[in-house]
């Protein structure tokens, strides 16, 4: 089930000119305690949460996006 295993789900994955966004997000899922890694593939990066964090990184992700 990818690099991770089954414990890890993607969240969002952006590339180009939004790649920048990942790291926002990081940032912001790492403030509320949230297990977060990032993956880069060329250039594709993605942002991965723990299985069980999947529902509070949901509503961090409709929040940040609705401030963008």
């Amino acid at each position: 089930m990818g690099l991770f295993g089954g414990r890890w789900v993607v969240m969002r994955t952006e590339g180009g000119s939004r790649a920048d966004q990942i790291d926002r997000l990081y940032a912001l899922f790492k403030s509320e305690g949230l297990k977060t890694k990032i993956t880069e593939e060329g250039a594709l990066r993605r942002i991965h949460v723990k299985k069980k964090d999947t529902d509070r990184a949901k509503e961090l992700m409709d929040a940040f996006d609705q401030e963008s």
